[in-house]
């Protein structure tokens, strides 16, 4: 039982619920509220905390993972960026295990360069004028 949505690293907390635990496979940080669960790996060990944390994905991993389903955790937020590998093999191996779980990719955000500037509304401006828009 798989769900799947997109946000940005700054808007992870929209899609959050109480009982989720966050596996982020992406490097960037997340900003979550205090409190947030987050799945850690330390040695291949799996385990969960309130402190964030990004996880490099090994095969085989779903097994540890499925063992720390339950109080408080109730889902997972597998956190990627797009077509990420790892993400994909995680979700069908979540699948297996029968857990529920929601896929979330990272979309980029814009930077302030990629819109419009003054040159750009100028050459907008003058070819509606030439389509008789203005």
């Amino acid at each position: 039982m798989t769900t799947e949505c997109s946000s940005t690293a700054d808007a992870i907390t929209g899609v959050l619920m109480a009982g989720d635990a966050v596996v982020n496979l992406s490097q960037q940080p997340l900003n979550a509220i205090a409190g947030t669960l987050f799945v850690s790996s330390v040695k291949n060990q799996l385990s969960v905390g309130r402190t964030p944390a990004t996880v490099q994905w090994q095969p085989g991993m779903a097994d540890a993972l499925s063992k720390l389903c339950g109080d408080p955790v109730e889902r997972f937020v597998v956190v990627s960026e797009e077509n990420c590998s790892d993400a994909a093999v995680l979700i069908r191996e979540l699948g297996h295990f029968q857990l529920p779980c929601l896929h979330c990719t990272l979309m980029n955000t814009c930077d302030e360069d990629s819109f419009m500037d003054a040159e750009d509304t100028e050459a907008v401006t003058e070819r509606l004028r030439q389509l008789g828009y203005i």
